[in-house]
């Protein structure tokens, strides 16, 4: 039997676009697929019908009443996929229409493969730059990474997480594997959260994976537990038109505060867990490089007092003379 793949389309008051993402999934050349929207509390609500109506019975609509954010939507749609294999598609993006056949032809070839990262190209006003930015950002980690390239197909080793501490291009967030595999990789993240004494069950630690930057996150879990590649083929479109949340500059901060509290994470279970036990030196480092660069961004928005505070606790996770340089550099005049 052809196994059956589900595209969960988590989506928040985007009703236009999410018509323009299921568009991309109907047109798919596999020809076992559902589409999953999870309506996380749009106002009005998706209107479920009239995307059956339009596009099929093979979509699927689940309402939450109160917006739980992406993090824990993207868990709720795998827990509810009816397909063996699973591909997350944000609301505002499309996947090519060769996408899913191209992505179960590999894991058809190569039956060891656990987690398939996806190509991205953007389209939109800005798709020049994302692009550009994209491709700089890849090459880095190919070049950090153990990787091994056939013919597009680009195989990793463990050596992966410590190249994605760095950075994460978003070949490395758009990915399909197995639903046992995404299980297995939400519930690694979750058991290093439970690590943190204040957290005294999995909801909990649920709760607590808050945007921005978790697909960032899932990545790293993933590198660090399954056997993956990157199939280097444009087959996620992003749309690069400044609608992301994340892309906002008032969420600049935010995001490096998620950073941290990510990478925080990541050394606590560096330090208790076999698993990261090798990285533990590259997880700290990581860890200050993120309080680093919010006492960067503080101080370039003037925010001094606030960026030493950032810088001292940089310094207190890894001592470096780059924290004492920049140090004295806020002390003087701008």
């Amino acid at each position: 039997m052809t196994p059956k793949v589900t595209v969960v389309i988590p989506t928040h008051n985007r009703p236009a676009m999410l018509r323009d993402a299921l568009a991309s999934v109907c047109v798919q050349t596999w020809p076992e697929w559902e589409a999953l929207v999870i309506d996380d509390g749009s106002e009005p609500a998706v209107d479920a019908a009239g995307l059956v109506a339009e596009f099929g019975s093979r979509i699927r609509v689940v309402r939450n009443r109160h917006s739980m954010k992406l993090a824990y939507v993207r868990d709720q749609g795998v827990q509810l996929a009816a397909g063996a294999y699973v591909t997350q598609l944000d609301d505002d993006d499309r996947l090519a229409p060769t996408a899913l056949a191209e992505a179960m032809a590999i894991f058809t070839g190569h039956v060891d493969l656990e987690v398939l990262f996806l190509g991205v190209l953007g389209f939109g006003v800005n798709r020049e730059n994302f692009d550009l930015n994209q491709q700089a950002t890849l090459k880095g980690v190919l070049t950090r990474a153990s990787a091994v390239s056939h013919e597009g197909l680009i195989h990793f080793d463990r050596e992966l997480f410590s190249a994605l501490l760095g950075a994460v291009p978003m070949p490395f967030q758009r990915a399909m594997m197995p639903c046992a595999v995404w299980h297995r990789v939400s519930a690694l993240r979750l058991q290093a959260y439970q690590l943190d004494p204040t957290v005294t069950d999995q909801e909990t630690a649920r709760q607590l994976i808050q945007p921005p930057l978790r697909d960032s996150e899932w990545a790293l879990y993933a590198a660090v537990s399954s056997r993956a590649a990157l199939l280097d083929r444009p087959l996620y479109l992003q749309r690069c038109e400044g609608q992301g949340y994340v892309s906002l500059p008032a969420q600049r901060e935010r995001a490096a505060l998620a950073s941290i509290d990510i990478k925080r994470h990541l050394l606590r279970a560096a330090q208790k867990l076999d698993i990261f036990k090798p990285w533990q030196h590259e997880t700290r480092a990581s860890l200050a490089r993120a309080y680093f660069d919010l006492a960067y961004l503080r101080f370039q928005t003037g925010h001094r007092r606030r960026a030493y505070a950032a810088l001292a606790q940089a310094f207190a996770v890894r001592p470096s003379a780059a924290c004492l340089r920049f140090g004295v550099r806020m002390l003087m005049p701008i």
